[in-house]
């Protein structure tokens, strides 16, 4: 019956690393927005939802069953390449420095600006090392740079797609006057972008379809677009959110040492700026029925580490920075060829710009005289020509 108040329990505990993803799936298995609960017991898995006119709860019952099982296909993570958790804290002040405008959008005050800022004059230095050629990027990304990428097969949760105002004049005044959003959307027609939600697609997409004449380094900066349904109002999980990336394409030794040169690297930030912080292997949040295949391949081959940043609040640490090795994935999906014909390799490093100021805030506020010797300097230094 309606307003019913619905019970499922799961067939056996999860592991603490396989809980968010399940708590990522949630949302996607049940009714409507009429709200739920979830408590993890030494059982297992409770959770509590409002039943909706016309819901099946079989069917309901079924999805959390599929959810909880590929929750479970998340392995334990191998051992810690850094262990800082036991690192300073200091008390800073997270995100008093920012505005909610929007359903996952913020705008932040001058303090996150001025770190941001800061630790974007390291990362330029980081890829001025590395020898990267800098590359402006849109904010936008054409349908098939997205299938190209995988993006709409492997996160199509994370896709915010894009649709313009029917290409009518009488469209354009109902549109205009249309006194709600339902009566203005049944005005737009789909359009062939979404939102980026990595900077790298763009950079692939510049190289298609030709030959590489050597190994190729680039870095751009730009704003991604992620949507997450259960993390509308965390600040470090934002739906627009700013990334510096350091891209590398070329051979396959090539690609392995420019992964191990930035895990080298993010390890040697991460000291320097001296608060908690692990980095270790990661999977990237697949979601659809092709899970368990695509996580063995990944963990298999240690594919993708992150750094996670411990926040202040002792909220969950946070991914702030993904160090990837793809193999010849793109290569061969944008048709990037080395001189000799073969697919090239790649690897790339991505930088939360965002994430990162909200980490480094939330323990040491925005006072520059507060931070670590290495953003104290940047904020020193001129701006790069």
């Amino acid at each position: 019956m309606s307003g019913d108040m619905v019970t499922w329990r799961a067939p056996a505990p999860l592991a603490p690393s396989q809980r968010r993803t399940f708590e990522d799936l949630l949302p996607y298995c049940l009714p409507g927005d009429g709200g739920f609960s979830l408590e993890h017991t030494e059982p297992g898995a409770t959770v509590r939802y409002l039943a909706k006119p016309g819901h099946s709860t079989e069917v309901t019952a079924g999805l959390l069953d599929e959810a909880h099982a590929r929750a479970a296909l998340e392995t334990a993570r191998p051992p810690h390449v850094l262990h800082e958790f036991d690192g300073p804290a200091g008390s800073g002040a997270p995100g008093s420095d920012a505005t909610w405008v929007g359903t996952g959008l913020r705008v932040g005050g001058s303090e996150l600006a001025r770190l941001v800022r800061a630790l974007d004059t390291v990362l330029l230095g980081l890829a001025d090392e590395a020898g990267a050629a800098e590359r402006l990027v849109p904010h936008l990304v054409s349908w098939e740079t997205l299938r190209r990428t995988g993006y709409t097969r492997n996160f199509p949760q994370h896709l915010t797609t894009c649709a313009v105002v029917r290409e009518d004049l009488r469209a354009l005044d109902r549109f205009a006057g249309a006194p709600d959003p339902v009566a203005a959307a049944a005005e737009l027609t789909p359009a062939p972008v979404a939102l980026a939600p990595a900077v790298c697609m763009n950079l692939f997409a510049g190289l298609a379809d030709g030959a590489l004449p050597a190994p190729t380094v680039l870095t751009a900066r730009g704003m991604c677009g992620r949507y997450e349904v259960g993390a509308r109002a965390v600040a470090t999980r934002l739906w627009s959110f700013d990334m510096r990336e350091l891209v590398y394409v070329g051979n396959a030794a090539g690609a392995r040492s420019f992964r191990d040169a930035m895990l080298d690297a993010v390890t040697d930030l991460a000291r320097d700026v001296g608060l908690p912080s692990t980095l270790t292997t990661a999977s990237d949040p697949f979601f659809t029925s092709e899970r368990a295949d695509l996580l063995g391949y990944q963990s298999a081959l240690s594919l993708k580490h992150e750094l996670r940043g411990q926040s202040a609040d002792g909220s969950p640490a946070v991914a702030v920075t993904s160090v990837n090795l793809h193999r010849q994935h793109f290569g061969l999906e944008f048709g990037i060829t080395l001189p000799d014909g073969t697919p090239a390799h790649s690897a790339c490093v991505g930088f939360g710009l965002d994430r990162w100021a909200e980490w480094i805030h939330g323990h040491l506020g925005g006072d520059p005289d507060d931070w670590p010797e290495i953003l104290r300097a940047a904020v020193r230094k001129p701006c790069r020509d």
